[in-house]
């Protein structure tokens, strides 16, 4: 992609917001391979840190700071300044990188807990992402189930799931695929809600089949 972004003179935009809690060492970003300048590296503190503060570090080819600047200087009227200083102190007393071992520590535990419950759980039919860190999973549900008609009937048991229509283009929609967030779940309940999804995922199918076989009857 690197290679295509200079071959084609684009410019990519890599937002690497969970680059933190990122196990593998050698997961290296798409800036890692930039020896032209073609990414833009967007570092988030949000995620990590504390969702309130909205504040970022990016890394811009030579060609774009000049500008950059200008729009950052214009900008900053009405950027929290105070919040800034505050995270550069911290930054520079090293109480980050001890914050940062703690909450890897405390997602890995989550992530663990949720690929075991979805290896438990989920019926067949259904496919789900393993990944060792970070706060997402996503889940593949058979071709012919709504991911949005799924997150609909699980936000009425207080299930809250995201459906990925957003996340693509209209050409590329993906109906079937579902994204959970555990960031602010307990351990606790993270069993339980992916009992409810595969419960409700169950529900859903044998009445889609039941459907089908009626209207085949007909």
């Amino acid at each position: 992609m690197v290679e295509l972004a200079n071959k084609y003179d684009v410019y990519i935009v890599e937002d690497d917001f969970l680059c933190e809690l990122e196990s593998d060492t050698k997961a290296d970003p798409f800036f890692a391979f930039d020896p032209s300048g073609r990414v833009i590296y967007i570092q988030s503190f949000s995620k990590v840190f504390l969702p309130g503060l909205r504040i970022a570090s990016v890394v811009l080819p030579k060609i774009m700071m000049k500008s950059f600047l200008r729009y950052k200087f214009s900008s900053d009227f009405n950027s929290p300044v105070l919040s800034q200083g505050a995270l550069d102190i911290y930054l520079k007393s090293g109480m980050y990188h001890s914050h940062l071992k703690k909450i890897k520590e405390v997602y890995f535990h989550k992530i663990q807990l949720l690929k075991r419950a979805c290896e438990q759980f989920l019926p067949n039919g259904t496919h789900y992402t393993k990944p060792d860190s970070g706060f997402y999973l996503s889940i593949y549900l058979p071709e012919h189930l709504s991911a949005k008609k799924l997150a609909l009937l699980l936000s009425e048991q207080q299930v809250l799931v995201d459906d990925t229509n957003r996340m693509f283009l209209a050409a590329f929609n993906k109906d079937n695929l579902l994204r959970l967030c555990i960031s602010q779940v307990p351990e606790h309940q993270i069993k339980d809600g992916i009992e409810k999804i595969a419960k409700t995922i169950t529900e859903l199918d044998n009445k889609k089949s039941y459907l089908f076989h009626k209207n085949s009857l007909i």
